[in-house]
């Protein structure tokens, strides 16, 4: 496993992060895989998670946002997801 924190990433989950996101996302239809489109534009602004680590998150996110009212809230949603994961994948990464 590669080092997989957010970094190069500021405060992803700041209404500007998340617009251009919910931007992208509206821009590509309402066909979009939301998870896909989130995972991509994160792992373009971090410098430390490669594609395995996406194909990872990917099979790993389990969310359920059709329960958001709006893209932002989705987005944000996914974000947190994607945060709360790679968190737990430092900590297995600290441990002997």
């Amino acid at each position: 496993m590669s080092c997989r924190r957010l970094e190069g990433l500021s405060q992803p989950t700041t209404p500007k992060f998340v617009e251009s996101i919910a931007t992208t996302v509206r821009a590509q239809s309402g066909s979009a895989d939301l998870e896909a489109v989130v995972l991509r534009a994160v792992a373009r602004q971090s410098d430390s998670i490669a594609l395995p680590d996406v194909l990872e998150l990917r099979s790993l996110l389990d969310i359920d946002g059709e329960q958001a009212d709006t893209v932002e809230e989705r987005v944000t949603t996914i974000v947190s997801a994607i945060e709360t994961e790679l968190a737990g994948w430092d900590r297995r990464e600290v441990l002997p």
